[in-house]
């Protein structure tokens, strides 16, 4: 058998298995049992009025809805914002009150030091690069007035003497001054 032969004894082959394929793949005119038995069921249970809901026909009959009257461009620019809703107005609670100048001040300031000599006592007060040193009863810088000195601490007040505050002794007393 030659090549020629058996080339063509393939083709036929193939040819023989695709008409069988074509012949039992094709599609079969009669419906399938199972749907007509649901078709059967379907009109039993309408029969008895348990059936799907009749259509409402008269809704099929109203008239369609008309268009606007006036022709928008939908190229053009767009309509105006509409006017904003006036809404209740509700007091917004205030904040926390600002920070009093005097105590804002005198977070700048580190006390550094003392001196006993005596009855007098003298706190070393760095503000910025100057180290200032006074005495109980002075003022310092204008602002605020020496009450006390302690190893600890001292008590700064204003000049009219209604505010206070306490300076602690800073911890880095030997250190230089913050530029």
């Amino acid at each position: 058998m030659d090549s020629r032969q058996r080339k063509l004894l393939i083709l036929v082959a193939l040819l023989g298995v695709w008409g069988l394929l074509f012949i039992f793949r094709a599609p079969r005119t009669t419906p399938p049992k199972p749907a007509a038995r649901g078709v059967a069921i379907a009109r039993r249970a309408a029969a008895q009025g348990a059936g799907l809901p009749r259509l409402k026909r008269e809704l099929l009959d109203l008239p369609s809805p008309t268009y606007p009257a006036e022709v928008h461009n939908i190229f053009g620019s767009p309509p105006p914002p509409p006017a904003p809703v006036e809404a209740a107005v509700t007091p917004v609670p205030a904040g926390p009150p600002p920070p009093d100048s005097f105590q804002e001040e005198a977070k700048r300031l580190r006390y550094v030091g003392f001196l006993q000599a005596g009855d007098a006592a003298m706190a070393f007060i760095v503000h910025g690069p100057e180290v200032h040193t006074v005495e109980v009863g002075a003022t310092l810088l204008g602002r605020f007035r020496v009450q006390s000195v302690t190893e600890d601490a001292v008590l700064l007040s204003s000049v009219t003497g209604d505010t206070q505050v306490r300076l602690p002794l800073s911890p880095e007393a030997g250190a230089a001054p913050k530029r």
